[in-house]
């Protein structure tokens, strides 16, 4: 594609890739939480409307920023991985999701895909890329 990303874009979209896996299972994890809440109930009425316990979760889940922040952020991940082909999504997996805090040198990961660095750095800037535009960053 030949894009250009600027500097400051992709010092915002690259931990957002990198921490996907970590978000996604917090996210989902806190939307468990949030569908198992039982609500203490003594029997009393609380309030003047009737109570509905589903409208509760949605306006729950819907005023939660945090939770509308990361679902936006694996929505953008999620779907630009997945119209990848599967030797590019291994790619994606190795360079972002191998190590926790820290990125897989290129050098290391041609040991991993069938890959020379320069098209691995193509493949990662266009995901990248992406991202960003899904995002709004770019």
């Amino acid at each position: 594609m030949g894009n250009r990303i600027p500097t400051e874009a992709w010092r915002i979209i690259e931990p957002k890739v990198r921490r996907y896996p970590q978000n996604k299972a917090e996210y989902e994890e806190r939307i468990d939480e949030i569908m198992n809440q039982k609500g203490g109930s003594d029997g009393q009425p609380k309030g003047n409307s009737i109570g509905n316990p589903t409208e509760r979760l949605a306006i729950k889940i819907a005023d939660d920023p945090w939770l509308q922040r990361v679902n936006q952020e694996i929505d953008a991940v999620e779907s630009v991985y997945n119209n990848m082909r599967p030797e590019h999504q291994k790619v994606i997996r190795v360079r972002f999701w191998s190590y926790r805090y820290h990125n897989m040198k290129y050098f290391d990961m041609e040991r991993c895909t069938s890959y020379r660095e320069r098209q691995m750095q193509r493949i990662v800037r266009d995901f990248i890329y992406a991202v960003g535009k899904k995002l709004g960053e770019i």
